[in-house]
C-alpha cells in the first residue's frame, strides 16, 4: 500500500485507517528468550512521510473517533503537505479535548448541517426523551408512576449500601438481577403501549455484556407476564395477544478474548442463528411463519451497534448505561432515523442521563452562540411563525363563535361584566373535545415559538397573549375536568410567565381540578361561574361523566346507573339551565351517597355483585323469576367466600392465592347451576375476582 499510495499518478483508494498502524516485526528467537515475559519494545521509528505532494486530498469520515490517536498520527505524517477534508455529526468542540479538537486538526467549519436542520428538513425526525429515574421523572400524558435511582450522580456509600440493600445486589448495582427485572417490566409495557401499536422496535442500552444477559431473560419473562395479562380482560384482544406471542429478544455482544461465560457464548450463537440484526431491520411480519425472526422486537446491546448503525424501524432506545458527550448523542441518534408512520423517536433513561444529556447538547448549542450575539437572525426568524401561531388561536375561537376574543386577549375591555361574559362564551365554546385537543395543540405551538424568543424583547407584546390564553385553558380544563389538557412541554419560561399569573388570580396551577365529592365542590363551582347558570351547569355535568368513569370499576352497575339518570337530565332540561343545575346538585349527592338500597334478600355488597353479574350475563336484561333465587344465593355465597378469603395480609399480591380463588368462585357459579351463568362461567368468576379487588 505504501508503494501504491507515494506515486503521482491521480487516483481514487479507500483505505481503513488500520492500514496506517506500525508493523508488527517478528523478534529473533534469542532476543525474544532474553526478554522473557517481557513483550518488545516499541520502536523508535516514526510512520514516516508516504506521499510529500501537496496534490492530495484525505477526505476522512467519523473524524472525531480516530483523529487523536497514534493512527491519526501516522496517517497525517503519511501526507503532511495533504488538504484534509473531515466529515462528522460530532465533532470535538470543547477546550477539554485539547489538541484533540476537531478543528484543531482539521482547521473551520467549511458547512454545517445540524440536528435541526436535518429535522426541519426532514431527513431525520425530532427526539423525545423521557427519564424514568427519581430526578428526572417526565410523565407522559399516561403517566409515569414507576421512578429508579439516578445511579449518573455521584452517591454516597450509605446511599449506594441502601438502593443496594433494595435490590438485594451485592455486586455492580447495573447488573442487580431484581432491578433489570422491574425496569424490564417498565420498559416492555411502554414498549407495548406506545411503540408496538406502529410496528416499531427497541434498542436496549445496558451497562456490560452480564447485564445483557439478564436483561434479555427479564424482557422476556415481562413479555409473558404482559401476555398472561392480556388474557385475563374480560374481552381480550385476540390480535394483540397475537402480536406479543410473536415478538423476540436478542442479544448483540462481542466475544471476550479469553473463556467467556457459557450464556455469552449461547447469547452470541443465539443471534448468529437468528441473523438478529439483519431481521431486527426487517418489519414485522406476523402471517408469514417463514418470517418469524422478523418478530425480533428488543436488541439488547452494551457496547456495539451504538454508532453508524441505521435502523429506521427502530423508534425507541432505552438506557441504562453511562454514556457521555459524543458517544451519547451517537447512541441517541439511532432513533431519529425517517420511516413511514413514525413521527418521532423516543429515548427513555433509566440511570439518570438528563443531566449528561443537556450538557452535551449544550455544548454543541455553544457553536452558535456567536452568531446568535451578532444579531440574532436566527431566534428573530421565529418571529413570523410565532404571529401565525398567535393568529390561528384567534381564529380557533372566532371560528366557535366568540368575536370578541381579540379585545379580550389584548386586554381592551372596559367592562368587567362583559369580559367576564366573555370568558364564559370562550370556555363554553371548547365543550366539543375535538375543539379542545386542537385549542391544546395551537396553544403549545404559539407557546413553543414565544419560549424560543424570550427574553428577548420582540417577544414581549406577547406576553399578555400568553397569559390569557393560559387562563382560559385552565378555566377549559376545570370546567370539563379534562385532565388531557396540559402545557408541560410548552417551555420553562411561557410556563411560569402563565402559572405566575394564574397565582395572581388566586388559581394556583400546582393544584388539580376540585373533584366532585369534596366539600368545596359547590363554593368551587360558584366562584367559577360567577353567577352563569349555564357555567355552573355545565362544570357540574363533567364533573359527574368524569366521577362516573374513574369509579366505574369499583361498582359497574351502580356508575352506569349514574351515567343513564345523567343523560336523562340533560335531555330533559334541555337549555333550562337552572332547573338543570338543581338536579345535578342532588345527582352529586346520589354519587357521594353511593349505593345505599339492597336488592330485597341481599346485603349491600351481595347487591354491588348481583347488578354486576346480571349486566354480564343477561346482557342488562331481566333475568328470568326461576333465576332469581339459586342467583342470590350464589351472590350471598361469593361474598362470604371473599370475606373469608381476601383478608389474608398482602392477598392480592399473592397470585397463587388470587388464583385460587378465582378457582373456587368458578365452582361455586357451577354448582349453581345457573344456564345463563354456566356459558360464560370462567369470565364471570373473573370478572368477580376483579370487582372485588377494587
Amino acid at each position: 500500500l505504501r508503494e501504491h499510495l507515494k506515486t503521482d499518478a491521480s487516483d481514487v483508494n479507500m483505505v481503513m485507517v488500520h492500514k496506517f498502524a506500525e508493523r508488527a516485526q517478528a523478534l529473533p528467537q534469542k532476543v525474544a528468550e532474553a526478554l522473557g515475559p517481557y513483550r518488545a519494545a516499541p520502536t523508535a521509528k516514526t510512520f514516516g512521510v508516504v506521499n510529500p505532494s501537496d496534490r492530495i486530498v484525505l477526505m476522512i469520515d467519523e473524524a472525531h473517533r480516530t483523529q487523536g490517536s497514534d493512527l491519526g498520527e501516522n496517517l497525517f505524517e503519511a501526507f503532511p503537505n495533504a488538504t484534509r477534508i473531515a466529515f462528522t455529526g460530532t465533532p470535538l468542540i470543547t477546550e477539554e479535548h485539547g489538541n484533540k479538537r476537531t478543528v484543531k486538526r482539521f482547521g473551520e467549519y467549511i458547512d454545517k448541517y445540524k440536528l435541526m436542520d436535518a429535522v426541519h428538513d426532514g431527513a431525520t425526525l425530532q427526539i423525545l426523551y423521557e427519564g424514568r429515574t427519581a430526578d428526572t421523572a417526565i410523565k407522559d400524558r399516561h403517566g409515569f408512576d414507576t421512578k429508579f435511582e439516578d445511579l449518573f450522580k455521584e452517591r454516597s456509600e450509605e446511599e449506594l449500601l441502601a438502593i443496594k440493600k433494595k435490590y438485594g445486589a451485592t455486586g455492580d448495582l447495573l447488573e442487580a438481577e431484581k432491578r433489570i427485572e422491574a425496569i424490564a417490566k417498565d420498559l416492555v409495557n411502554h414498549y407495548v403501549d406506545n411503540i408496538l401499536p406502529d410496528g416499531f422496535k427497541a434498542q436496549v442500552v445496558c451497562h456490560s455484556k452480564l447485564a445483557a444477559i439478564r436483561y434479555q431473560k427479564s424482557i422476556r419473562e415481562a413479555l409473558v407476564e404482559r401476555i398472561a395479562r392480556e388474557q385475563r380482560q374480560a374481552k381480550p384482544d385476540a390480535g394483540l395477544i397475537r402480536r406479543l406471542e410473536f415478538l423476540k429478544v436478542a442479544v448483540v455482544i462481542s466475544a471476550d478474548a479469553t473463556n467467556e461465560p457459557a450464556a455469552f457464548t449461547e447469547a452470541r450463537k443465539e443471534a448468529k442463528r437468528w441473523d438478529a440484526v439483519k431481521n431486527f431491520c426487517r418489519p414485522f411480519d406476523f402471517d408469514d411463519r417463514d418470517k418469524a425472526l422478523t418478530g425480533i422486537a428488543f436488541l439488547v446491546v452494551c457496547d456495539m451497534l451504538l454508532t453508524g448503525f441505521d435502523a429506521p424501524i427502530e423508534q425507541v432506545m432505552y438506557i441504562d448505561k453511562k454514556l457521555r458527550e459524543h458517544n451519547l448523542l451517537q447512541a441517541i441518534a439511532r432513533v431519529n432515523r425517517v420511516a413511514n408512520h413514525k413521527a418521532r423517536g423516543f429515548v427513555v433513561d433509566y440511570i439518570g442521563l438528563a443531566n449528561h444529556l443537556t450538557q452535551a447538547l449544550s455544548i454543541y448549542a455553544e457553536e452558535d452562540a456567536q452568531d446568535i450575539h451578532e444579531g440574532l437572525k436566527n431566534v428573530l426568524s421565529e418571529l413570523p411563525v410565532l404571529e401565525e401561531r398567535y393568529q390561528r388561536l384567534l381564529q380557533h375561537f372566532v371560528a366557535a363563535g366568540v368575536s370578541q376574543i381579540g379585545v379580550f386577549i389584548k386586554g381592551q375591555i372596559a367592562s368587567p361584566e362583559t369580559e367576564v361574559a366573555i370568558i364564559h362564551s370562550a370556555v363554553g365554546a371548547m365543550q366539543d373535545i375535538k375543539r379542545r385537543a386542537d385549542f391544546e395543540v395551537y396553544l403549545k405551538k404559539f407557546l413553543q415559538s414565544l419560549n424560543l424568543i424570550l427574553p428577548n424583547p420582540a417577544g414581549h407584546p406577547y406576553r399578555g397573549a400568553a397569559r390569557r390564553f393560559g387562563y382560559l385553558l385552565r378555566m377549559v380544563k376545570e370546567r370539563y375536568k379534562d385532565d388531557s389538557l396540559d402545557l408541560s412541554d410548552a417551555g420553562e419560561k411561557v410556563k411560569a410567565l402563565i402559572n405566575e399569573h394564574l397565582i395572581d388570580l388566586g388559581i394556583n396551577p400546582k393544584i388539580p381540578p376540585v373533584e366532585l365529592l369534596s366539600d368545596e365542590f359547590i363554593a368551587h363551582v360558584n366562584k367559577h361561574s360567577q353567577g352563569s347558570e349555564e357555567a355552573k351547569a355545565s362544570e357540574m355535568e363533567h364533573a359527574i361523566r368524569k366521577h362516573c368513569t374513574v369509579h366505574f370499576d369499583e361498582d359497574p352497575a351502580f356508575y352506569a346507573k349514574l351515567s343513564e339518570k345523567l343523560e336523562h337530565l340533560i335531555q330533559q332540561h334541555r337549555n333550562n339551565w337552572a332547573a338543570l343545575s338543581e338536579d345535578l346538585e342532588q345527582l352529586r349527592k346520589d354519587a357521594i351517597a353511593g349505593r345505599t338500597e339492597a336488592v330485597e334478600g341481599l346485603t349491600k355488597e351481595a347487591t354491588t355483585f348481583y347488578d354486576y353479574v346480571l349486566k354480564l350475563a343477561y346482557d342488562g336484561s331481566p333475568a328470568p323469576p326461576q333465576d332469581h333465587a339459586p342467583l342470590k344465593a350464589l351472590m350471598l355465597r361469593t361474598v362470604e367466600l371473599l370475606q373469608d378469603t381476601i383478608d389474608v395480609l398482602d392477598f392480592w399480591k399473592k397470585p397463587i392465592e388470587v388464583k385460587k380463588l378465582r378457582g373456587n368462585i368458578d365452582t361455586e357459579i357451577l354448582l349453581a347451576n345457573i344456564p345463563a351463568l354456566n356459558a360464560n362461567h370462567e369470565r364471570l368468576a373473573v370478572e368477580i375476582v376483579k370487582l372485588a379487588e377494587k
